[in-house]
């Protein structure tokens, strides 16, 4: 692994595709033989997040906003493991949400 440094400040942000509801993205990192991913998400006001799994652990830590999962507010500062093979329940965000997301690497 090499190191990386991004200024993401200067990146643009990309619609994110392949993801199961809208947002838009911007990538800081993918290994796609490990499944390995970092990466700034955000949903829109009124945006969405349908039910889905990972075959890895996921973690969410919010930077912005706020977003509702199973009748629990998330907001500014929060932070989500769900492990893998979970099933991760829907998430809307009413007023819009940027959060750090971390694929951990797949195993077995």
């Amino acid at each position: 692994m090499e190191e990386v440094t991004l200024d993401t400040s200067q990146m643009q942000w990309d619609e994110l595709r392949g993801f199961p509801g809208t947002a838009e993205v911007k990538d800081l990192r993918e290994e796609s033989q490990c499944g390995a991913k970092t990466m700034l998400v955000r949903l829109p006001a009124g945006g969405h997040v349908v039910p889905h799994t990972h075959p890895g652990a996921v973690q969410h830590y919010i930077l912005e906003g706020e977003y509702e999962s199973e009748g629990r507010t998330f907001r500014a500062g929060a932070y989500r493991l769900l492990p893998e093979h979970a099933d991760v329940p829907p998430i809307s965000s009413e007023h819009g949400a940027t959060l750090l997301i971390i694929y951990d690497p797949v195993t077995g």
